[in-house]
């Protein structure tokens, strides 16, 4: 997810004019006191376009693998997302989820 729209990721690039903003300041444009990370934006961040967005992930997730429900904390956005992301069967629905969050956080300013 390098190379991506989120704040951690462009705001730690030099552009012309502008300084590196410090990464405890790359904060999410949605809900300000939280850094804005993969694992923020797709598990934690409420804004409102993005929660059915993550329902339907986590509804076809634990759907697939029952075995997972329970056994990760959603609300732990970076353990969640550490505890699925090696597992080969979560790949096309953690790339959907990921295409699905970065078209909202595009098309936000």
């Amino acid at each position: 997810l390098s190379g991506h729209s989120l704040a951690i990721e462009c705001r730690r690039w030099k552009e012309r004019g502008k300084r590196i903003v410090p990464r405890k300041w790359r904060l999410c444009r949605f809900c300000y006191p939280y850094i804005e990370d993969a694992a923020h934006a797709m598990f934690k961040c409420e804004y409102a376009a993005l929660l059915p967005i993550r329902q339907a992930f986590l509804t076809k997730l634990f759907a697939e693998l029952p075995e997972l429900v329970g056994t990760l904390d959603p609300n732990n956005a970076f353990e969640f997302f550490h505890g699925i992301l090696p597992r080969r069967e979560t790949m096309p629905l953690l790339a959907k989820l990921a295409y699905d969050v970065l078209e909202v956080f595009d098309g936000a300013p």
